[in-house]
């Protein structure tokens, strides 16, 4: 009965060919087309050289059902069958290969390597159209292509179940986009078949299924999968049904300092309330479960069971690569105290849907550097505690960070100790609120220019530049301080502070204030700007220099 209704709505439309064409399409099946046997799943695929940057490639294409990302992310061996061989080959999907799989499009792409794998296939050429945008690298839209291939006539080469390969031929109908439609009588087992015009017998498509709902059969158009395919980094690309990025994943770094050390390797806010006997945790974290789910661990490239908590049974560095099956949307706590933690690579980390990111790397006191140039905070309401304790940082570069909807600021660089330089010329502050002990103890910081920050809805800066001891000179004359409560201990231990100029603070509203300059030994009546009485019994208070007014000055 299906067979009846496939004929109702595919038509089968013969091409002449030369004999020739003929000898040439033969060779293709003999020699580039190949069976893909993968467990319970099998199809067909092809071998065809593609432009990489400056380079030629080649390379193993077919459809994502035959091999999928899990394939992909697991490693596994995929045996091949090439009809002029009649012997199965192996190819292992190692981490060497370059790997693409697109979920939206349907299509894998396997990178081969020649001399390790010893196929003996040949290459489909790509049409000549192609190559030359790759050549002279055309700035047209991409669509161009759709009017050029409109109403070409093409033919499919297909493997049926008993390993024959047949020629289908057909009439491209129309393209949209990526998408080829096109009439043709094709094999139900024909996903991940190559597309080929039938005037010079080269690539331009791969087949993805056969629509029975409507007239015409789908593929995609191989020009748009080369230009994505150019974009892998780290060696693997994966892009999910909805066309976003899935090659998700963190390479951190552990120097492991004793024996038998157990330490946590992946935190959760749940996981870090059991370990400090705090269990009226809100059950919005309760995350931890869709994190097991969705997290594959290796450490030094061997899978282990996800686990908050690992033991090492020898002292020495450890490579660990979490691989995140879905985009997450909270990571706070993730490596709070991870102490042996000394590098992590955050490049190809998807932070798009992220909204929390409280206590990230709290107290990842190992740690030296961070490279966060790819992050994306669009999202992020809580950077709270971030890098709480990271005391050997030595430079944090933020102008990348997008804090537009940022409310939470608190204890966000609080003790990093070793911090003598930070970049936050790209923050918005509009809406933070909370801003306390923001730079608290951060002893190294000689200089922090803060020109760009809007405080006009921060409520609280209890002790945001505490313990400062290094900091020299302060220009808040920006900071519109209307709405704050809370300024207590504000430039407390600030040892060094030498100038400061408060021109525009205005503590009307602020309800704390006790011990603002408590420890602010050189400052006196010349080197600080105030405006503010209430700011100015403060200071008085602190240095007994009441017996004369002090003088107010103004910019």
């Amino acid at each position: 009965m299906a067979e009846i209704k496939k004929e109702k709505y595919i038509e089968s439309l013969s091409e002449p060919v030369t004999l020739k064409a003929t000898e040439k399409i033969i060779d293709q099946m003999n020699n580039s087309i190949c069976r893909i046997f993968n467990n319970k799943r099998n199809g067909t695929g092809f071998f065809v050289k593609i432009p990489y940057k400056n380079d030629i490639l080649p390379v193993l294409i077919t459809n994502n059902q035959v091999i999928n990302k899990d394939d992909i992310l697991n490693n596994i061996t995929i045996p091949i069958y090439l009809n002029n061989d009649k012997k199965i080959k192996n190819i292992k999907l190692d981490n060497n290969r370059k790997k693409y799989i697109n979920e939206k499009y349907d299509i894998t792409i396997i990178e081969i390597k020649e001399n390790e794998d010893k196929l003996n296939s040949k290459y489909l050429e790509l049409d000549d159209k192609i190559i030359n945008y790759f050549k002279i690298n055309k700035i047209e839209k991409l669509n161009y292509l759709n009017y050029i291939y409109s109403d070409e006539s093409i033919y499919i080469l297909n493997y049926l179940k008993d390993n024959d390969i047949i020629v289908s031929y057909g009439k491209l109908s129309y393209l949209n986009n990526t998408k080829l439609y096109y009439q043709c009588n094709i094999n139900e087992n024909s996903s991940g078949s190559p597309i080929l015009l039938t005037n010079n017998q080269k690539l331009i498509g791969i087949h993805n299924n056969i629509t029975k709902k409507y007239k015409y059969n789908k593929g995609c158009l191989l020009i748009y999968l080369i230009i994505e395919f150019s974009k892998i980094k780290k060696n693997l690309l994966l892009i999910n049904k909805e066309g976003d990025l899935l090659n998700n994943y963190i390479i951190a770094e552990f120097d492991i300092k004793e024996n038998n050390q157990n330490i946590r390797i992946i935190n959760s806010y749940e996981q870090c309330c059991r370990e400090d006997k705090l269990y009226d945790y809100e059950e919005e974290y309760a995350n931890e479960k869709e994190l097991k789910n969705n997290c594959e661990i290796r450490i030094n490239n061997e899978i282990i069971p996800f686990s908050y908590f690992h033991k090492f049974n020898k002292k020495g560095k450890y490579k660990i690569k979490y691989t995140f099956l879905l985009n997450i949307i909270k990571i706070d706590y993730m490596f709070s105290k991870c102490s042996s933690l000394t590098n992590i690579d955050l490049s190809n980390f998807n932070t798009n849907n992220v909204t929390d990111m409280c206590y990230l790397f709290s107290k990842c006191t190992s740690l030296t550097n961070i490279n966060l140039s790819n992050f994306n905070t669009n999202n992020v309401t809580d950077m709270s505690y971030i890098f709480d304790g990271c005391s050997s940082l030595k430079y944090i570069n933020l102008s990348y960070f997008n804090t537009n909807n940022v409310i939470y600021m608190n204890h966000m660089f609080n003790e990093c100790k070793s911090l003598i330089n930070i970049n936050l010329s790209n923050f918005n502050t509009n809406n933070t609120y909370n801003m306390s002990f923001m730079f608290s103890k951060c002893s190294s910081l000689t200089n922090i220019d803060l020109s760009n920050f809007n405080t006009n809805n921060v409520i609280n800066m209890e002790g945001m530049f505490s313990g400062c001891s290094s900091l020299i000179n302060l220009d808040l004359s920006n900071f519109d301080t209307n709405n704050v409560t809370n300024m207590s201990e504000i430039f407390s231990e600030c040892s060094s502070l030498t100038n400061i100029d408060l021109s525009n603070f205005n503590a009307d509203n602020a309800t704390y204030m006790n011990f603002m300059f408590d420890g602010c030994e050189k400052l006196n009546k010349n080197n600080v700007i105030v405006n503010d009485n209430e700011i100015l019994k403060q200071f008085k208070s602190k240095f007994k220099i009441s017996k004369f007014k002090l003088i107010k000055k103004y910019n």
